[in-house]
């Protein structure tokens, strides 16, 4: 990584900028000099200082040049998709920076006329050559068609013609800013910390959520044919996963790493069942070819019980950038406080909302 560490006011807030270029990582206040970022380097915000330790900073206008890739079905009720479109409108702040589309597969059934009519009224719908559905390696062959479209989309589409690339289900909230009532430094301010940070290997970025625990864990896969993250040793993940995410809640690549992983054949050629475990060997696959690949964590959750999601308390010590596994109506009431950024508004009446079954 290349560029000079800039004086910034002491935070654990860590994102990039997306167009800018050189590289920056905010300092401990025990630390000197800020440290560069390194291949898989990671923030975990509550681990670090103590809530006075940190300076609040300086809010900078934009957001970043991001193309996000909603996974939807084709069978998901438009007014589902209705809540997301409410989201990423809030997200983007009506800049432009950020545009969101919904992929869907193509194929000739009851939905597609219903699929036509809502991509005349809102033009957000991105059909794709792949196969509905989420077992055996089918959820992680759309991924890969989404990836393909964001490959070749310089000079053919404006709207996948940007520096990053999200994946995000069609479930899942997220969140911008930092509410100007909170007076805790838990939660990452996103908008702030994209354009904080100038990476000059913004092209090699990856941004994950990390599984559970502090660490990257070596994880054997589970080879068993009945249990539901069954991975066959034939799809070639090795004797441990490598380093991986949740897929769901979203994870953010750079342009560079998208274009090696698809021209490559890195992908097609590692089409693992589990589709948050093969990007993990995808991004693993480019580093053991040489490339340093940037990572930061984001802060989330996958939204299962065992993951023991945050679901209540005052927005402004809500902790998460992303959230996974939420209802319509939970997502709207989110967006809702979002907009307002009201740091004291109780989040209890919003998770109540359409809680959905075995979370």
């Amino acid at each position: 990584m290349v560029g000079t560490m800039s004086a910034l006011a002491v935070t654990v807030f860590c994102f990039f900028a997306a167009p800018a270029r050189g590289a920056l990582l905010r300092a401990s206040p025990q630390q000197g000099t800020p440290a560069l970022l390194t291949n898989r380097s990671m923030l975990v915000p509550h681990a670090l200082f103590s809530a006075s330790s940190v300076q609040a900073p300086a809010l900078v206008a934009d957001s970043p040049m991001m193309f996000v890739a909603v996974l939807t079905t084709r069978a998901t009720p438009v007014a589902k998709r209705g809540a997301i479109r409410g989201l990423w409108q809030e997200v983007d702040g009506g800049k432009g920076h950020i545009c969101a589309r919904f992929v869907v597969c193509k194929a000739a059934d009851q939905h597609q006329k219903d699929l036509e009519a809502e991509h005349v009224a809102y033009g957000d719908l991105l059909f794709l050559d792949c196969q509905e559905g989420y077992a055996q390696g089918v959820l992680t062959k759309k991924v890969i068609a989404a990836l393909r479209a964001f490959r070749l989309a310089p000079g053919k589409d404006a709207c996948l013609d940007r520096p990053l690339f999200m994946k995000m289900d069609g479930d899942t909230f997220a969140r911008l800013k930092t509410p100007h009532q909170s007076t805790t430094f838990g939660q990452i301010d996103v908008e702030y910390t994209m354009n904080s940070l100038a990476l000059s290997s913004a092209d090699f970025m990856f941004m994950p959520i990390q599984y559970a625990g502090l660490e990257w864990p070596a994880q054997v896969p589970d080879i068993h044919p009945s249990r539901p993250r069954y991975e066959p040793p034939s799809t070639g993940p090795g004797i441990n996963y490598p380093p991986a995410m949740y897929g769901g809640p979203g994870y953010i690549l750079g342009r560079g790493l998208v274009t090696r992983i698809i021209d490559e054949t890195i992908a097609d050629t590692n089409v693992l069942f589990n589709e948050d475990r093969a990007v993990g060997v995808w991004v693993n696959a480019i580093e053991q070819r040489g490339a340093k690949v940037n990572w930061i964590r984001i802060p989330g959750t996958n939204g299962f019980s065992w993951d023991h999601p945050v679901k209540s308390g005052p927005w402004g010590m809500y902790p998460y950038t992303l959230h996974h596994h939420l209802s319509k109506a939970c997502i709207q009431c989110l967006t809702m406080v979002d907009q307002s950024n009201n740091g004291n508004y109780l989040l209890d009446s919003c998770f109540a909302q359409e809680p959905l079954p075995g979370l």
